[in-house]
């Protein structure tokens, strides 16, 4: 199964680092502790990098599905709507690439950083997907579409807020992973505020 195996700590005598591509410096006392903050890393970036994978997949579906709409007018002179395909389709290659990328060098000496990075671009690239898509679908006066696309572009922004912040509360302690949602029954889903680009 294709997952994230971040590999890389920086040990300096008794001091270990694990450093991020989100910008954060994590220090432990410990190599044992530095060995398991890159496993709950590992297990949280690869259940992002699912998120992400079901978000594209739902993308990628509702371009195929208005993929008749895009090329018409390009015979009159109005390539307005053919552009909008190459741009979809330049992000949906994009974004498939970085998606392996994400998973084939992530146990790079660099891999703490640039799984990171690629996380990041997929999330925007999904963003900017949808928003084209949504124009679309405004041309459709299409609303159900719409808010199925708002929805897209909340949980996109989401993720990429939950990436970002990864760490940045962190400490020489362990880190346990909370059970899977469709493991714990008592889980109540709470409301997070998101920060709008």
């Amino acid at each position: 199964m294709k997952e994230i195996r971040l590999r890389h700590i920086s040990s300096k005598g008794k001091i270990h680092e694990v450093c991020l591509g989100n910008g954060t410096i994590n220090t432990f006392n410990s190599l044992r502790d530095a060995r398991q903050f890159i496993a709950t890393t590992n297990n949280f970036l690869t259940d992002k990098i699912h998120d992400l994978n079901l978000i594209y997949s739902e993308v990628w579906v509702a371009y195929r599905n208005n993929w008749f709409y895009l090329d018409n007018g390009r015979k009159q002179g109005n390539a307005d709507n053919y552009q909008l395909e190459r741009d979809c389709e330049h992000l949906i290659t994009t974004t498939h690439n970085l998606f392996n990328l994400s998973t084939e060098r992530c146990g790079f000496t660099i891999g703490n950083y640039f799984v990171f990075i690629h996380l990041s671009k997929i999330t925007d690239n999904l963003e900017n997907i949808v928003r084209i898509l949504s124009q679309i679908y405004g041309q459709r006066k299409d609303g159900n579409a719409i808010y199925h696309m708002d929805s897209l572009v909340r949980r996109v922004m989401y993720l990429r807020n939950e990436i970002n912040d990864y760490g940045k509360r962190s400490t020489t302690k362990h880190f346990k992973m909370p059970t899977h949602i469709s493991e714990d029954k008592s889980y109540i889903p709470e409301l997070a505020v998101l920060r709008v680009a």
